[in-house]
């Protein structure tokens, strides 16, 4: 009867620097297309495509506040940055409801396409953005430029609450 040879285990690395490292993962994010910018929006955010909702005008608000719709038992208010970057109302076939967030959170906005998925790492920072209106400015973190297009990361809930308040 032939014994079983233990083999002893290769010695424990103590060098870190030979230790491959895993690449820094880039999150992939949302793209929507407003106008002549594009919005980019976490992926680990809730969002949804509204085709087809019924949008109730309200009377004497903003002239970007399209009205509120009612999603799942919740008036959201629906925004047309449209209005806010100064440009036409676009194509309305191709219009769709984006809305971001849930429940009491929840806010709508007029994109021009469907969203699209985009890669951070495969896009350009912009060393300085284009002109901006004002009230959009100071919301805007970061700008990437890809397919000609200018990407804006902006603070959501700031800028919305502030165009649901702004005199």
């Amino acid at each position: 009867m032939q014994k079983d040879e233990i083999k002893a285990a290769d010695p424990i690395r103590t060098d870190i620097s030979e230790i491959p490292q895993p690449e820094a993962k880039v999150e992939p994010v949302f793209g929507v297309r407003i106008g002549t910018m594009g919005i980019l929006v976490s992926t680990s955010r809730f969002c949804e495509v509204l085709d087809k909702s019924q949008v109730n005008v309200l009377p004497n608000v903003h002239p970007w506040i399209s009205g509120i719709v009612n999603l799942r038992g919740n008036l959201v208010p629906v925004f047309d940055l449209r209005v806010v970057l100064e440009e036409g109302a676009g194509d309305s076939k191709k219009r769709r409801l984006f809305a971001v967030d849930r429940d009491d959170k929840a806010i709508a906005l007029w994109i021009d396409n469907y969203p699209e998925i985009k890669n951070r790492a495969a896009m350009h920072i912009v060393q300085e953005l284009p002109k901006l209106p004002p009230v959009l400015q100071r919301f805007v973190t970061n700008g990437y430029e890809l397919d000609g297009l200018v990407w804006l990361d902006i603070k959501f809930e700031e800028l919305f609450k502030s165009l649901g308040s702004h005199q």
